[in-house]
């Protein structure tokens, strides 16, 4: 924190807000369609944070692309829904702000932007709850045109993760999220690749970014936020580096969207509820914004979650940093032939559920070997799975990489990787007795929409299959996240709070960076996204509201 009288004031905006993932862009786009000058700062080299990376599905009920193929969902069983996913920490009031708002927004979304929103077809994640859906209520950007943002699309980072140019819904429609790497059309999927066609979390931030520069918004990056600058109690403006220079700019209004802290393994230890060593997003998301707001006094809440997830490495593969580069294990872990199991060869839980609640699970703790019971974890599989499914990035027509273990025993599988082999033979043997008669009775395995989902539709059970067609193969699953979920307490329309529940003057948030509504839980695919930019959106308003009151050019 710098007291405003130690500034030099080098610029002047009337908003700045700091990230440009989906809650960052709505936050300046919001602004800025406000009337009110308004600059982003990313610390990246390049725009869209975790949101480039992801699926850039959205959940938002009652939104216009859901109600031809779900109809009007009642609001109470909306907010029903919500609370018995977040728990009770999440106050009631930013609940019904969301489901209240996320029509509205979706509609902005559609209108502001050239982005095709759409129905995905994704089940929600407790389907079977008073307000949720087997068919999801998450909507989606279709196949966004690259070149419409000209030699700005450099600006856009890239998918590396995913870096195919597809959707959700399109996915669903060709044979399921399993199948679709074995069964897609690589040629169109090329072609779309050359001619600047964008898919998933790339095209929502591009037709985001698109928006933006047409409202007059300005971006800079590689330019890290250092310090918020306050004036008695009152946040007037932000310390950041750009182009290698310390900058002080002077805003009315600073909004927070940097992103949660899972890069940040100093903060990881201390909040979190367990541990998370493989972050499956951009090496960005150290916790800068929380830390920001903590050192002008901001509440903190949800600091023990995050969006977890089963991750798997491929050696070698790295971020434009040099950082690792971890990648979610969701098809994986859920398909006939296929079984997760612990250093006891014992299975721990429902592989095919959602990777939010599957992740908790990482944090069991054993009191009597002092040590989490259910890390490290492997998938093994046979080779009927290894000839049908892309296992993260190898194909079934590829040869075996060497980093992929392999044996033609489960007992020389389980030597290979320090997995008990008689817990591993033991576990193999009745599972596979569960697979045949397709029921999982310890763990209940594909009885919900969305374990199915996940799973091989055009098989005689979309989730279980035996494990028993030589040979063997384990890959490392380690306790990871998309993001973390936690930070700065923020009123229902986007103003952080101080300790006593005052609102900051000056100060807003959203994303990842703040207490989340969606709390210990997750409803559905887009559960991270569709909330961030509904409450981008508020605090952008918000923020333009605060800052119309001013005229910060003459304080330079």
């Amino acid at each position: 924190m710098r007291n405003a009288d130690e500034a030099e004031w080098e610029r002047a905006v009337d908003t700045v807000v700091i990230g440009s993932g989906g809650s960052g862009m709505l936050a300046a786009l919001a602004a800025s369609d406000a009337g009110v000058e308004t600059l982003v700062l990313e610390k990246a080299p390049a725009l869209g944070g975790a949101t480039a990376v992801s699926g850039g599905a959205m959940w938002l009920p009652n939104s216009e692309p859901l109600l031809d193929e779900l109809g009007e969902i009642e609001r109470e069983k909306l907010v029903s829904y919500v609370r018995n996913v977040a728990g009770e920490r999440v106050p009631a009031a930013m609940i019904e702000r969301f489901i209240d708002a996320s029509p509205g927004v979706a509609a902005y979304i559609d209108e502001k932007t050239a982005l095709d929103l759409g129905f995905s077809g994704y089940p929600d994640y407790h389907p079977e709850w008073e307000g949720g859906h087997p068919k999801g209520q998450t909507i989606e950007p279709g196949i966004y045109d690259g070149s419409r943002l000209g030699e700005n699309l450099k600006n856009v980072r890239s998918n590396p993760q995913t870096p195919i140019p597809t959707s959700i819904g399109e996915m669903m429609n060709s044979g399921g999220m399993a199948k679709f790497p074995v069964v897609a059309d690589w040629d169109e999927l090329r072609e779309r690749r050359e001619n600047d066609m964008l898919g998933t979390g790339r095209a929502l931030i591009a037709g985001l970014y698109e928006a933006c520069l047409d409202e007059g918004v300005a971006f800079e990056t590689d330019a890290p936020a250092e310090e918020l600058v306050v004036d008695d109690g009152t946040v007037v403006g932000v310390v950041a580096t750009i182009n290698d220079e310390e900058t002080c700019i002077r805003a009315d209004s600073v909004v927070v969207a940097t992103g949660g802290m899972e890069w940040d393994e100093e903060m990881c230890e201390n909040f979190l509820a367990g541990p998370m060593t493989a972050p499956t997003s951009p090496p960005y998301n150290e916790g800068d914004g929380i830390k920001m707001g903590m050192e002008v006094g901001a509440k903190l809440g949800n600091m023990n979650e995050a969006w977890w997830c089963p991750a798997g490495y491929v050696p070698g593969e790295e971020w434009d940093d040099g950082s690792p580069l971890y990648r979610i294990l969701l098809a994986e872990r859920t398909l006939p032939g296929t079984v997760m199991v612990n250093e006891d060869g014992e299975r721990f839980c429902n592989e095919s559920g959602n990777y939010v609640d599957l992740g908790k699970t990482f944090r069991e703790f054993d009191p009597h070997e002092y040590d989490y019971a259910n890390l490290p974890a492997y998938v093994i599989f046979d080779s009927s799975a290894r000839e049908q499914y892309a296992l993260l990035t190898v194909m079934p027509h590829q040869d075996d990489p060497e980093w992929l273990t392999s044996a033609d025993t489960l007992r020389d599988l389980a030597a290979k990787k320090g997995i008990d082999p008689d817990g591993l033979e033991a576990q193999i043997e009745r599972f596979n007795e569960y697979a045949r008669e397709g029921v999982d009775p310890e763990f209940h395995r594909g009885e919900s929409a969305h374990d199915t989902m996940t799973g091989d539709r055009d098989a005689e059970h979309p989730n279980l299959g035996p494990v028993d067609d030589p040979p063997y193969y384990a890959i490392d699953v380690y306790a990871g996240s998309i993001g973390t979920k936690g930070g700065l307490v923020t009123t229902p329309d986007g103003a952080v709070v101080d300790v006593d529940e005052e609102s900051i003057p000056g100060l807003y948030a959203a994303s990842n960076s703040t207490a989340h509504v969606m709390g210990i839980g997750y409803a559905g695919g887009g559960g991270t996204i569709g909330p961030n930019v509904v409450f981008g959106y508020l605090a952008g308003i918000a923020a333009a509201d605060n800052a119309v009151e001013y005229d910060v050019s003459s304080r330079v």
